[in-house]
């Protein structure tokens, strides 16, 4: 243990980025369902901004998986800024591949084949979209984030100092107190996701963590071997989210909530089958198949396909491993950035 301590001494480091709370910010306005604590915030600014600005939000959260590429991947804009608008500065000079590499993060290296419309859009005049982001990332941070950023800043920088305390006494016990999901234990590093991620110390030159008021419940981690990065979840004093279930889980949980629909998942789990083919595999009415379809393809939980006369049903794989993460996210909710009571 006390080799580990030493490690992580060396490895670990803190920093409080205003840029990367901004960009954070941007995911949960895009997708902000299970990000409870922040969901009047979020109303709030949609409520205040232009159609415009909302369009332009939507079309690079879009191109950037949500905008958790500029979260998630290596810090080629050297995040230790003091202000927003460093980085900013900074984002304008990077070269047009440096630009669609940021922006489009691991589809950057797609061929042509598999790019989307918009993707090749942005490809076709990079230079043009990136003064586009940079003027929008400006508009955003004057006119809605910073009056947030002001409110937040002391408890993050705050939080910052707590945990560098607390790692100076017991670095082990400091950054298993980072996440419920992220854990350390004498030879490895283990983040429990959708699928569980383990690191040797000595694949690592950087562990950095970054702490963030509107991050939780994800335990959002770039994993850049040998630099990884981790999200420190900075919970606010006038938070409550004892009552608020997600919607999107409440709809996938109900469609799961009936044996037959269960049933038909696991077939359509291993196989494609079209709703002929079900009466027969189930015993059921087709009316009732049809029904049970519509319930679970509106959940997200299946997809069908057309061939011929024939829609042949397959059960969607990614919401399904999906529903791990967000159980998972759903449980962690009130105990991210919590402290036991001593």
């Amino acid at each position: 243990m006390e080799n580990v301590n030493q490690w992580l001494s060396k490895h670990v480091r803190f920093i409080y980025s205003p840029f990367r709370e901004l960009m954070t910010s941007l995911h949960v306005l895009n997708n902000p369902s299970h990000h409870l604590t922040r969901l009047e915030w979020v109303e709030k600014i949609k409520c205040n901004m232009s159609p415009s600005l909302w369009e332009t939000c939507c079309f690079f959260g879009e191109l950037s998986n949500e905008w958790l590429n500029f979260l998630d991947l290596v810090d080629v804009l050297q995040y230790e800024e003091k202000h927003v608008e460093e980085v900013i500065e900074r984002m304008k000079l990077l070269s047009e591949k440096e630009f669609l590499s940021l922006l489009l993060g691991n589809r950057a290296n797609l061929s042509l084949s598999e790019w989307t419309a918009n993707e090749m859009e942005v490809r076709s005049k990079p230079g043009y979209y990136r003064e586009m982001l940079c003027d929008f990332l400006y508009c955003y941070h004057q006119e809605y984030f910073s009056r947030e950023l002001f409110r937040v800043e002391p408890w993050l920088i705050k939080a910052v100092h707590e945990i560098k305390n607390e790692f100076e006494e017991n670095p082990m016990n400091a950054m298993n107190s980072v996440h419920p999901r992220f854990k350390l234990d004498a030879r490895t590093l283990k983040f429990y996701k959708a699928e569980t991620w383990v690191f040797q110390y000595e694949e690592i030159t950087r562990l950095t963590i970054y702490p963030s008021s509107f991050i939780a419940p994800h335990l959002l981690v770039g994993m850049e071997v040998p630099e990884i990065i981790v999200y420190l979840q900075v919970p606010l004093p006038d938070e409550n989210i004892e009552d608020a279930v997600p919607e999107d889980l409440l709809t996938i949980l109900s469609a799961l909530s009936d044996r037959s629909r269960l049933q038909i998942l696991k077939l359509l789990y291993h196989y494609s089958y079209c709703t002929q083919q079900l009466t027969e595999s189930t015993g059921l009415a087709k009316a009732t198949i049809s029904k049970h379809l519509k319930i679970l393809e509106k959940a997200n939980l299946i997809k069908g396909e057309r061939h011929g006369y024939f829609v042949f049903y397959k059960a969607n794989e990614k919401t399904l491993d999906q529903l791990k993460v967000d159980l998972n996210q759903f449980f962690d909710q009130p105990f991210i950035g919590h402290k036991e009571e001593k």
